[in-house]
């Protein structure tokens, strides 16, 4: 099975118009990643201000931590006719989807849900692993398809990413 990350990145690298629009999130780094390219890693008190703000397309607090897509990022991707790519969760884009119905809705899902299990275990960094399994399963079977526009089984990286390139 393969992650989201590594597909992103091979979409990026294959079509100059793909740009991650990168999060904020109130998590301590995880190691190898970096401010700025992963994850933009605030402070909760700073998180709250730009919620106050209106700074985040959507966001949320997700075993803990917070997690924001920013606003204006976001729009000026689209400004310079990038494909603005969100990496977020389900909650995140059912609010997403609701707030922007005009995006084109793109899910990356595993080819069982024994795969995500796998992949959640083996990553040895969330001390909530297990709950993130069951939280997984939850929303693979809860995604509403009336509104979700595209989905592929992440389970061969090149195909994923010949369909993406096609759909875009």
């Amino acid at each position: 099975m393969l992650e989201k990350t590594p597909c992103l990145k091979r979409w990026k690298s294959s079509n100059s118009r793909v740009q991650r629009v990168v999060a904020y999130t109130t998590r301590q780094p995880r190691h190898g990643e970096v401010d700025g390219v992963d994850y933009h890693f605030i402070s909760r008190q700073r998180f709250d201000e730009l919620v106050e703000d209106g700074a985040f397309l959507e966001h949320k607090i997700v075993h803990g931590n917070c997690y924001a897509t920013p606003l204006a990022e976001m729009q000026a991707l689209l400004v310079e006719g990038k494909i603005a790519v969100l990496k977020i969760d389900v909650q995140g884009a059912m609010e997403a989807m609701r707030l922007r119905p005009e995006a084109l809705s793109i899910f990356l899902l595993p080819p069982t849900v024994e795969d995500l299990e796998k992949r959640i275990r083996g990553r040895g960094k969330d001390s909530e692993g297990s709950n993130r399994g069951q939280i997984g399963r939850r929303s693979i079977r809860t995604v509403p398809r009336r509104q979700i526009r595209c989905a592929y089984v992440n389970d061969d990286i090149e195909r994923v990413v010949r369909e993406l390139n096609d759909l875009t």
